[in-house]
Protein backbone atom coordinates (compact mmCIF):
# COMPACT_ATOMS: atom_id res chain seq x y z
CA UNK A 1 0.00 0.00 0.00
CA UNK A 2 2.63 2.14 1.00
CA UNK A 3 4.56 1.37 -2.31
CA UNK A 4 1.38 2.81 -3.94
CA UNK A 5 1.71 5.79 -1.79
CA UNK A 6 5.15 6.54 -2.99
CA UNK A 7 4.83 5.40 -6.48
CA UNK A 8 1.19 6.74 -8.21
CA UNK A 9 2.02 10.21 -7.90
CA UNK A 10 4.82 9.86 -9.67
CA UNK A 11 3.60 8.25 -12.33
CA UNK A 12 0.75 9.84 -12.80
CA UNK A 13 3.43 12.96 -13.53
CA UNK A 14 5.13 10.57 -16.15
CA UNK A 15 2.02 10.44 -18.07
CA UNK A 16 1.28 13.89 -18.20
CA UNK A 17 4.76 14.21 -19.59
CA UNK A 18 4.01 11.70 -21.97
CA UNK A 19 0.82 13.10 -23.13
CA UNK A 20 2.64 16.12 -23.99
CA UNK A 21 5.76 15.19 -25.55
CA UNK A 22 4.18 11.65 -27.05
CA UNK A 23 0.68 11.38 -26.73
CA UNK A 24 0.26 8.64 -29.22
CA UNK A 25 3.15 6.39 -27.18
CA UNK A 26 2.10 3.40 -25.33
CA UNK A 27 2.89 2.84 -22.22
CA UNK A 28 4.51 -0.17 -20.86
CA UNK A 29 4.09 0.04 -17.33
CA UNK A 30 6.02 -2.62 -14.71
CA UNK A 31 6.29 -0.90 -11.97
CA UNK A 32 4.74 -2.20 -9.01
CA UNK A 33 1.36 -2.49 -7.67
CA UNK A 34 1.30 -2.68 -11.47
CA UNK A 35 -2.22 -3.10 -10.77
CA UNK A 36 -3.29 -0.17 -8.58
CA UNK A 37 -1.04 2.21 -10.65
CA UNK A 38 -3.30 1.25 -13.83
CA UNK A 39 -6.10 1.80 -11.65
CA UNK A 40 -4.97 5.77 -11.21
CA UNK A 41 -4.21 6.11 -14.51
CA UNK A 42 -7.51 5.15 -15.89
CA UNK A 43 -9.35 6.90 -13.47
CA UNK A 44 -7.06 9.85 -12.88
CA UNK A 45 -6.01 10.73 -16.33
CA UNK A 46 -8.03 11.16 -19.80
CA UNK A 47 -4.62 8.66 -20.74
CA UNK A 48 -5.68 5.59 -22.52
CA UNK A 49 -2.42 3.96 -23.59
CA UNK A 50 -1.18 2.52 -20.80
CA UNK A 51 -1.24 -1.29 -20.11
CA UNK A 52 -0.47 -2.74 -16.95
CA UNK A 53 2.34 -5.57 -16.72
CA UNK A 54 3.31 -8.48 -14.27
CA UNK A 55 5.26 -11.62 -14.46
CA UNK A 56 2.98 -13.51 -12.47
CA UNK A 57 0.05 -14.56 -15.24
CA UNK A 58 3.02 -15.69 -18.01
CA UNK A 59 4.12 -17.56 -15.45
CA UNK A 60 0.62 -18.88 -14.18
CA UNK A 61 1.18 -19.59 -17.72
CA UNK A 62 4.22 -21.80 -18.28
CA UNK A 63 3.71 -23.89 -14.89
CA UNK A 64 -0.08 -24.70 -15.76
CA UNK A 65 1.73 -26.30 -18.85
CA UNK A 66 3.76 -27.91 -17.60
CA UNK A 67 1.34 -29.76 -15.09
CA UNK A 68 -0.71 -30.47 -17.91
CA UNK A 69 2.37 -31.73 -20.14
CA UNK A 70 1.77 -29.77 -22.88
CA UNK A 71 3.31 -27.34 -25.26
CA UNK A 72 2.97 -23.56 -23.65
CA UNK A 73 1.98 -22.67 -27.25
CA UNK A 74 -1.30 -24.78 -27.29
CA UNK A 75 -2.74 -23.55 -23.76
CA UNK A 76 -4.30 -20.36 -23.30
CA UNK A 77 -5.85 -19.63 -20.12
CA UNK A 78 -8.78 -17.19 -18.64
CA UNK A 79 -8.13 -15.19 -15.73
CA UNK A 80 -10.53 -13.41 -13.14
CA UNK A 81 -8.97 -10.79 -10.96
CA UNK A 82 -6.63 -8.04 -10.33
CA UNK A 83 -2.87 -7.57 -10.36
CA UNK A 84 -1.46 -10.19 -7.98
CA UNK A 85 -4.71 -11.55 -6.83
CA UNK A 86 -5.90 -13.11 -9.85
CA UNK A 87 -7.22 -16.81 -10.65
CA UNK A 88 -7.21 -19.24 -13.82
CA UNK A 89 -10.65 -19.81 -13.62
CA UNK A 90 -10.71 -21.78 -17.33
CA UNK A 91 -7.69 -23.61 -19.08
CA UNK A 92 -7.88 -24.12 -22.66
CA UNK A 93 -5.37 -26.52 -24.93
CA UNK A 94 -5.93 -26.66 -28.62
CA UNK A 95 -9.04 -23.78 -27.66
CA UNK A 96 -10.91 -26.92 -25.79
CA UNK A 97 -11.94 -26.01 -22.21
CA UNK A 98 -9.78 -28.43 -20.17
CA UNK A 99 -10.30 -26.88 -16.48
CA UNK A 100 -11.82 -30.02 -14.89
CA UNK A 101 -8.39 -31.83 -15.67
CA UNK A 102 -6.56 -28.88 -15.10
CA UNK A 103 -8.35 -28.67 -11.13
CA UNK A 104 -7.53 -32.25 -10.74
CA UNK A 105 -4.48 -32.22 -11.54
CA UNK A 106 -3.18 -29.17 -10.12
CA UNK A 107 -4.95 -30.24 -6.90
CA UNK A 108 -2.09 -32.52 -6.40
CA UNK A 109 0.53 -31.24 -7.20
CA UNK A 110 3.93 -31.64 -5.17
CA UNK A 111 5.97 -28.76 -3.47
CA UNK A 112 8.25 -28.49 -6.43
CA UNK A 113 5.48 -28.46 -9.19
CA UNK A 114 3.47 -25.72 -7.41
CA UNK A 115 2.99 -22.41 -9.00
CA UNK A 116 5.76 -20.43 -7.00
CA UNK A 117 7.47 -16.89 -7.66
CA UNK A 118 11.34 -16.60 -7.08
CA UNK A 119 10.62 -14.12 -4.27
CA UNK A 120 8.81 -16.11 -1.52
CA UNK A 121 8.08 -19.22 -0.21
CA UNK A 122 5.42 -20.97 -2.52
CA UNK A 123 2.74 -24.02 -0.57
CA UNK A 124 0.76 -26.14 -2.24
CA UNK A 125 -3.07 -25.83 -1.82
CA UNK A 126 -5.14 -28.39 -0.63
CA UNK A 127 -6.70 -30.51 -2.70
CA UNK A 128 -10.19 -29.47 -1.45
CA UNK A 129 -9.10 -26.12 -1.84
CA UNK A 130 -8.50 -26.36 -5.11
CA UNK A 131 -11.43 -28.66 -6.21
CA UNK A 132 -13.40 -26.16 -4.15
CA UNK A 133 -12.99 -22.86 -5.96
CA UNK A 134 -12.38 -24.59 -9.16
CA UNK A 135 -10.10 -22.66 -9.87
CA UNK A 136 -6.27 -22.48 -10.00
CA UNK A 137 -4.74 -19.12 -7.69
CA UNK A 138 -1.47 -16.88 -8.58
CA UNK A 139 0.96 -18.12 -5.97
CA UNK A 140 0.61 -14.53 -4.34
CA UNK A 141 -2.17 -16.42 -2.51
CA UNK A 142 0.15 -17.82 -0.60
CA UNK A 143 -0.25 -14.83 1.37
CA UNK A 144 -3.77 -15.10 1.83
CA UNK A 145 -4.92 -18.64 2.55
CA UNK A 146 -1.04 -19.24 4.13
CA UNK A 147 -1.07 -16.11 5.94
CA UNK A 148 0.19 -18.05 9.62
CA UNK A 149 2.56 -19.92 7.72
CA UNK A 150 3.75 -16.77 5.53
CA UNK A 151 4.48 -14.69 8.77
CA UNK A 152 6.07 -17.37 10.48
CA UNK A 153 8.87 -17.51 7.33
CA UNK A 154 9.34 -14.12 6.94
CA UNK A 155 10.08 -13.65 11.04
CA UNK A 156 12.26 -15.97 10.86
CA UNK A 157 13.93 -14.23 7.50
CA UNK A 158 13.95 -10.96 10.18
CA UNK A 159 15.54 -12.53 12.85
CA UNK A 160 18.29 -14.05 10.13
CA UNK A 161 18.69 -10.27 9.06
CA UNK A 162 17.19 -11.36 5.68
CA UNK A 163 14.27 -9.33 4.88
CA UNK A 164 12.90 -9.01 1.79
CA UNK A 165 13.79 -5.09 1.11
CA UNK A 166 17.39 -5.84 2.66
CA UNK A 167 18.24 -8.76 0.52
CA UNK A 168 17.56 -6.98 -2.48
CA UNK A 169 19.16 -4.04 -1.30
CA UNK A 170 22.10 -6.18 -1.46
CA UNK A 171 21.49 -8.02 -4.44
CA UNK A 172 21.33 -4.68 -6.63
CA UNK A 173 24.71 -3.70 -5.61
CA UNK A 174 26.43 -7.20 -6.52
CA UNK A 175 24.38 -6.76 -9.52
CA UNK A 176 25.51 -3.24 -10.41
CA UNK A 177 28.80 -4.16 -9.60
CA UNK A 178 28.88 -7.09 -12.26
CA UNK A 179 27.52 -5.15 -14.84
CA UNK A 180 29.97 -2.58 -14.98
CA UNK A 181 31.86 -5.44 -17.01
CA UNK A 182 31.39 -4.28 -20.33
CA UNK A 183 32.03 -7.40 -21.67
CA UNK A 184 29.62 -9.83 -19.67
CA UNK A 185 27.99 -12.03 -21.50
CA UNK A 186 26.12 -13.88 -19.23
CA UNK A 187 23.03 -13.72 -17.09
CA UNK A 188 24.32 -13.51 -12.92
CA UNK A 189 23.44 -15.95 -10.68
CA UNK A 190 22.06 -13.24 -8.51
CA UNK A 191 18.92 -12.48 -10.77
CA UNK A 192 17.73 -15.68 -9.88
CA UNK A 193 17.29 -14.58 -6.73
CA UNK A 194 15.78 -10.99 -7.40
CA UNK A 195 12.28 -12.00 -9.13
CA UNK A 196 11.21 -10.81 -12.29
CA UNK A 197 11.29 -13.87 -14.61
CA UNK A 198 9.63 -13.83 -17.68
CA UNK A 199 9.17 -10.24 -17.22
CA UNK A 200 11.45 -9.70 -20.80
CA UNK A 201 9.76 -11.85 -22.57
CA UNK A 202 5.91 -10.44 -21.21
CA UNK A 203 7.07 -7.07 -22.76
CA UNK A 204 9.04 -7.82 -25.61
CA UNK A 205 6.07 -10.34 -26.77
CA UNK A 206 3.75 -7.05 -26.05
CA UNK A 207 5.78 -4.83 -27.89
CA UNK A 208 6.17 -6.91 -30.64
CA UNK A 209 2.98 -7.57 -31.00
CA UNK A 210 1.22 -4.12 -30.59
CA UNK A 211 4.10 -3.18 -33.46
CA UNK A 212 3.14 -5.86 -35.43
CA UNK A 213 -0.78 -6.76 -35.04
CA UNK A 214 -0.24 -9.87 -34.37
CA UNK A 215 -3.41 -10.52 -32.31
CA UNK A 216 -1.97 -12.83 -29.98
CA UNK A 217 -3.60 -13.85 -26.33
CA UNK A 218 -1.13 -12.14 -23.60
CA UNK A 219 -2.16 -11.44 -20.43
CA UNK A 220 -1.76 -7.78 -19.00
CA UNK A 221 -3.61 -5.16 -16.66
CA UNK A 222 -6.44 -3.17 -18.28
CA UNK A 223 -9.64 -1.14 -18.07
CA UNK A 224 -12.54 -3.66 -17.48
CA UNK A 225 -15.09 -2.58 -19.83
CA UNK A 226 -17.28 -5.37 -18.87
CA UNK A 227 -15.11 -7.91 -19.40
CA UNK A 228 -15.37 -9.50 -15.62
CA UNK A 229 -18.80 -8.83 -14.95
CA UNK A 230 -19.00 -7.93 -11.15
CA UNK A 231 -16.23 -5.41 -11.38
CA UNK A 232 -16.47 -1.56 -11.83
CA UNK A 233 -16.55 -1.04 -15.28
CA UNK A 234 -14.00 1.86 -15.02
CA UNK A 235 -11.54 -0.27 -12.65
CA UNK A 236 -8.03 -1.90 -13.54
CA UNK A 237 -8.33 -5.56 -14.05
CA UNK A 238 -6.04 -8.78 -14.47
CA UNK A 239 -7.29 -10.29 -17.76
CA UNK A 240 -6.31 -12.20 -21.35
CA UNK A 241 -6.66 -9.87 -24.02
CA UNK A 242 -5.94 -10.36 -27.82
CA UNK A 243 -2.90 -7.70 -29.03
CA UNK A 244 -3.72 -5.52 -31.85
CA UNK A 245 -2.08 -2.67 -32.94
CA UNK A 246 -4.92 -0.77 -31.07
CA UNK A 247 -3.64 -2.30 -28.13
CA UNK A 248 -5.25 -4.90 -25.82
CA UNK A 249 -8.68 -6.25 -26.53
CA UNK A 250 -9.88 -7.96 -23.57
CA UNK A 251 -11.47 -11.13 -23.55
CA UNK A 252 -14.99 -11.58 -22.35
CA UNK A 253 -14.79 -13.87 -19.33
CA UNK A 254 -18.71 -13.40 -18.24
CA UNK A 255 -19.76 -12.77 -14.96
CA UNK A 256 -16.90 -13.47 -11.83
CA UNK A 257 -17.16 -16.85 -10.74
CA UNK A 258 -19.22 -17.03 -7.32
CA UNK A 259 -17.02 -18.96 -5.61
CA UNK A 260 -13.63 -16.07 -5.40
CA UNK A 261 -16.08 -13.36 -6.04
CA UNK A 262 -16.35 -11.87 -2.58
CA UNK A 263 -12.40 -12.23 -2.36
CA UNK A 264 -11.43 -10.40 -5.24
CA UNK A 265 -14.35 -7.72 -5.32
CA UNK A 266 -13.31 -6.98 -1.41
CA UNK A 267 -9.89 -6.56 -2.77
CA UNK A 268 -10.93 -4.39 -5.93
CA UNK A 269 -12.55 -2.01 -2.91
CA UNK A 270 -9.05 -2.19 -1.16
CA UNK A 271 -7.37 -1.56 -4.14
CA UNK A 272 -9.30 1.73 -5.16
CA UNK A 273 -9.50 2.76 -1.90
CA UNK A 274 -5.51 3.35 -1.91
CA UNK A 275 -5.38 4.78 -5.47
CA UNK A 276 -7.81 7.52 -3.91
CA UNK A 277 -5.98 7.95 -0.59
CA UNK A 278 -2.90 8.10 -2.88
CA UNK A 279 -4.07 10.83 -5.31
CA UNK A 280 -5.92 12.93 -2.87
CA UNK A 281 -3.64 12.53 0.57
CA UNK A 282 -6.62 11.78 2.86
CA UNK A 283 -4.92 9.70 5.44
CA UNK A 284 -7.91 8.30 7.42
CA UNK A 285 -8.83 6.60 3.93
CA UNK A 286 -5.62 4.92 3.94
CA UNK A 287 -6.34 3.91 7.49
CA UNK A 288 -9.60 2.63 6.20
CA UNK A 289 -8.45 0.94 2.90
CA UNK A 290 -5.37 -1.01 4.96
CA UNK A 291 -8.07 -2.06 7.34
CA UNK A 292 -9.79 -3.31 4.47
CA UNK A 293 -7.46 -5.92 3.45
CA UNK A 294 -8.04 -9.24 5.01
CA UNK A 295 -4.08 -9.25 5.68
CA UNK A 296 -5.01 -6.85 8.57
CA UNK A 297 -6.04 -7.83 11.97
CA UNK A 298 -7.78 -5.21 13.80
CA UNK A 299 -8.89 -1.85 13.44
CA UNK A 300 -5.71 -0.58 16.50
CA UNK A 301 -2.85 -2.42 14.38
CA UNK A 302 -4.49 -0.22 11.20
CA UNK A 303 -3.89 2.74 13.22
CA UNK A 304 -0.56 2.03 14.85
CA UNK A 305 0.89 0.88 11.44
CA UNK A 306 -0.41 3.21 9.13
CA UNK A 307 0.88 6.12 11.97
CA UNK A 308 4.41 4.28 11.67
CA UNK A 309 4.57 4.03 8.35
CA UNK A 310 3.54 7.63 7.68
CA UNK A 311 6.91 8.47 9.29
CA UNK A 312 9.20 6.24 7.88
CA UNK A 313 7.87 7.34 4.55
CA UNK A 314 7.59 10.84 4.98
CA UNK A 315 9.99 12.11 2.89
CA UNK A 316 8.23 10.17 0.20
CA UNK A 317 4.81 11.54 0.67
CA UNK A 318 4.43 15.07 0.34
CA UNK A 319 0.44 14.24 -0.32
CA UNK A 320 -0.13 13.57 3.48
CA UNK A 321 1.81 16.34 4.86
Amino acid sequence: MFKAFRTIPVILDFVREVQELCPQAWMINFSNPSGMIEEAILNYTDFDRAIGLCNVPINMHAGIARVLDVDEDRLELQLQGVNHFVFATDVFVDGVSVLDEAVEKYAHVSEDEALAMKNFMSIPFSPAFIRGIRAIPCPYHNYYFHTDEMLAEELKEFEQGNVRGEVVSRLEEELFEIYRDENLDVKPKQLEQRGGARYSDAACNLIESIHTNRGDIQYVDVRNNGCIEGLPSSSAVEVACRITANGPQPIATGELKPRIAGYVQMMKGFERMVVEAAVTGDRDLAVAALEMNPLCPSDALANVVADELMEAHKAYLPQFA
